[in-house]
């Protein structure tokens, strides 16, 4: 095993630094295109505050496993303003991370935001302060310059603070706004923001941000999980567990034209939410009180009701170890926080789309695959054991839903939900065409004529058989006997 270690921990640091790299080389990239004045603000309008506080949570659970309390602090509950998302995010994130990185165990950080003016205008006034090591008299003026870097010994686990600051600086400037910094070495810095208030860009439904968790005690937020559909809807139904509001908000707006959604704040409540209702689909953070993305994973992966179920977790940590863990839970798929919503979108449609292929290719050869087979994933065992159950009540007309749900030891509702993700076919339908696909392998191996079939199928009336019949395979059985 030492030599698998020891290759795993070096592909792993390859990797760290690629993306180390990667992520120089596009900042590098920026302040050429900035230098050479190519770089525009891609300006949308939308509530700066939940945006900010939206980019701040994905940083709070990697401050908690540093164990340095982080406080998000707003003066004003919202601010429509025009800004730049993606350079936004780049300057709270580098903010953020250089204080994580120069904190200390048991330290704090605190981000302010407050809307402020001077004579002429207003600003956007952002703060983010920490008590880490702090930055010395003669490192201060130089701290947004490109290639400086403080000397290695003070910087926690000898990384430097890179071009972040240096690009940070740029965006600020470029966004009209200004940048400074006080700071005592041993005593934390503290970085002010101020980026002028304009109203001119289209304001944006596309890009959709969490709203604040004041709208957690509206009726939307509050319906209780029976409130939901659950039934022969359209739309796949998709449990997000997540317990920052603001991301669940965030997840609900970005998906609510495409999923019916039951919400969970914890761990504990979607694991019971999953088992009553089984959904679709289910999107849980990582990090949660009480009981983790992990857990939940592991709980609802080794239960035949939801075994089938894809699981996407939600993490603020996605080095290769976490994925690792993630994936040995039986995650089926990982998103970074913070995510965009094109990337979100493709995987859930990803997932989806293997769902489907499964349900063309029952459509296509029958239910004979499975039972040839060897069952490998939960949906192939678990159709296998439901059609094997079916057949064994061949004969028995009065065999239905709630036969089968009692046998497989299901409640109907909890087997048609399963059912119907793993088949396209309600609990009614997927029972018919298991005797009729008996029916057809009858009417072709034996001399009986059609009525015997249908009587030896659970069918009583066989001239309905026979409509039937046709409905399935697209040809009466009559057909056959030729």
């Amino acid at each position: 095993g030492k030599k698998t270690d020891s290759t795993m921990e070096s592909l792993e640091m390859i990797q760290r630094n690629g993306n180390n790299l990667m992520r120089l080389v596009n900042e590098m990239l920026d302040l050429a295109k900035m230098e050479s004045g190519n770089m525009d603000l891609l300006l949308i309008q939308a509530d700066i505050v939940s945006f900010v506080k939206y980019l701040c949570e994905s940083f709070q659970s990697i401050a908690k496993e540093s164990q340095i309390e982080f406080t998000i602090y707003s003066e004003i509950d919202d601010l429509y303003m025009d800004f730049d998302a993606s350079k936004l995010t780049t300057v709270i994130s580098n903010l953020l991370s250089n204080a994580i990185k120069f904190s200390l165990p048991g330290g704090k950080i605190v981000v302010h935001i407050n809307k402020v003016h001077d004579k002429k205008r207003e600003f956007l006034f952002i703060r983010v302060k920490d008590e880490g090591l702090g930055i010395s008299a003669e490192a201060l003026p130089q701290i947004f310059n490109r290639f400086y870097q403080a000397d290695a010994s003070t910087s926690r686990k000898g990384e430097g603070t890179g071009i972040g600051l240096a690009l940070t600086k740029e965006f600020i400037d470029l966004m009209g706004g200004t940048i400074n910094v006080k700071s005592k070495e041993g005593q934390g810095s503290e970085f002010n923001l101020h980026i002028p208030i304009t109203n001119n860009a289209p304001r944006t439904s596309d890009f959709i941000f969490p709203v604040s968790p004041e709208l957690y005690n509206n009726s939307e937020w509050r319906k209780t999980p029976e409130d939901f559909l659950v039934g022969d809807n359209q739309l796949p139904l998709l449990l997000i567990i997540e317990d920052n509001v603001d991301v669940a908000h965030y997840l609900k707006k970005c998906l609510k034209e495409k999923y019916d959604i039951l919400y969970a704040p914890d761990g504990i409540i979607g694991t019971k939410l999953a088992f009553d209702k089984i959904p679709d689909i289910i999107i849980s953070d990582v990090m949660m009180p009480g009981k983790d993305g992990y857990e939940i994973c592991s709980t609802l992966k080794s239960d035949e009701r939801t075994d089938h179920i894809p699981i996407v977790l939600l993490t603020a940590k996605v080095t290769q170890q976490d994925r690792i863990i993630g994936l040995s839970h039986g995650a089926d798929a990982y998103l970074a926080k913070p995510f965009n919503k094109a990337e979100l979108f493709t995987r859930l449609d990803q997932l989806i789309l293997l769902r489907k292929k499964m349900k063309q290719k029952i459509e296509m050869d029958g239910f004979g695959s499975f039972l040839k087979g060897r069952a490998a994933s939960p949906e192939s065992k678990f159709l296998k054991k439901t059609i094997k159950l079916i057949r064994e009540e061949m004969t028995n007309h009065s065999f239905g839903s709630r036969q089968l749900a009692d046998k497989l030891a299901l409640s109907e509702s909890q087997l048609y939900r399963k059912l119907k993700s793993i088949t396209g076919k309600s609990t009614a339908i997927f029972i018919r065409s298991v005797r009729l696909q008996k029916a057809k392998e009858l009417i072709q191996t034996t001399n009986n004529n059609i009525s015997e079939v249908a009587y030896d199928t659970g069918f009583n009336d066989p001239s309905w058989f026979s409509r039937v019949f046709k409905e399935e395979f697209g040809f009466p059985p009559s057909e056959l006997l030729k």
